[in-house]
């Protein structure tokens, strides 16, 4: 089916037919949790600290789609709720956050999909904070091996078939919580995954409200920004 393989090429975010729909209300606040051991503990204080501090970021990206496919562009994040990835190449997509519904546009076959942010995995990057509580989340220090990265894993237990994020940071000294965000993962409810890397970051840049408006390939007016 074209739509599924072409929103599993884009973020792979698995979605019921229910939350298509835009949300009314905003992103709500993300909360804290403790976790245990010591070296935890300063983990999640340092990405706490990472959050607060950068409200936004540009940054060039490249994705893994579970085809094998590979992409790049530029993304462009601001919390509480907005993002976008500007593809560079020939791919006819655009994904963009507007605060309240993240949007996939197809402009080859002239069709917009939405799901509500606070319903995809994306919440944990686009929060102001990290939700442990809600989204079961958990930090791993040196996944695989890799020395000073800090992966954390957010998944809504009630809710398995939203999918799944893991943010990756690596300990960088002349940054906030000492910390960088170089990718993250996404997995759908069908264990497909997409990895997005990210380089050259600038943060907390001035970004452009157009930036969360898009050309809609259905005729109708331009999304905007609301706030």
């Amino acid at each position: 089916m074209r739509f599924g393989v072409m929103f599993s090429v884009v973020l792979a975010l698995t979605l019921p037919a229910a939350a298509q729909q835009q949300a009314e209300d905003e992103l709500p606040p993300l909360e804290e949790k403790v976790l245990p051991g010591d070296r935890n503990l300063q983990a999640l204080g340092d990405i706490q600290d990472y959050m607060k501090a950068v409200t936004s970021l540009k940054a060039k990206f490249r994705q893994h789609s579970p085809n094998g496919a590979v992409a790049e562009g530029t993304l462009y994040l601001e919390r509480p709720g907005y993002i976008r990835f500007d593809y560079t190449d020939d791919t006819p997509f655009l994904v963009v956050a507007d605060g309240k519904t993240l949007n996939f546009v197809d402009y080859e076959i002239g069709q917009v999909s939405k799901w509500p942010v606070k319903d995809t995995p994306l919440r944990a990057l686009l929060g102001n904070s990290v939700d442990l509580a809600a989204l079961g989340a958990h930090i791993e220090l040196e996944p695989a091996g890799a020395q000073g990265v800090i992966a954390l894993t957010a998944q809504d237990n009630d809710r398995p078939e939203l999918g799944a994020i893991t943010l990756y940071f690596r300990k960088v000294n002349d940054t906030k919580g000492g910390l960088m965000l170089t990718s993250w993962a996404v997995v759908d409810a069908e264990d497909r995954v997409t990895y997005v890397e990210i380089r050259d970051p600038e943060v907390n840049v001035a970004l452009e409200d157009k930036l969360w408006e898009f050309e809609d390939p259905r005729g109708l007016a331009k999304r905007r920004r609301t706030r």
